[in-house]
């Protein structure tokens, strides 16, 4: 039986070098989370029936108390974050 390193596992895998193979698992990884925000914005914007741009606006210029709109804008605004960061990882990685 021929010994096995994690070096030519890698190479084998078509990665000879270990810092690549780590790189694109971190890209698909990051891509993964990505399409999930993605997709949560989306059903939020399709369980509401209005655009996030205009929740943004009855969020911020409303008087009276609603709870589904407050949630579903902090749900919204979390989501955008993550997405910003996750956009700025993939480009810091595909930089490298």
């Amino acid at each position: 039986m021929q010994p096995y390193t994690i070096e030519s596992i890698l190479a084998g895998l078509g990665y000879p070098d270990p810092l690549e193979a780590a790189r694109q698992q971190a890209r698909m990884i990051l891509l993964g989370r990505l399409a999930r925000y993605q997709a949560a914005i989306h059903q939020i914007e399709q369980r509401r029936g209005e655009s996030l741009a205009e929740l943004r606006v009855r969020y911020t210029t409303e008087d009276h108390e609603d709870f589904a709109a407050d949630d579903a804008y902090l749900d919204w605004k979390w989501y955008y974050d993550a997405i910003e960061t996750v956009e700025a990882q993939l480009a810091v990685i595909s930089a490298s």
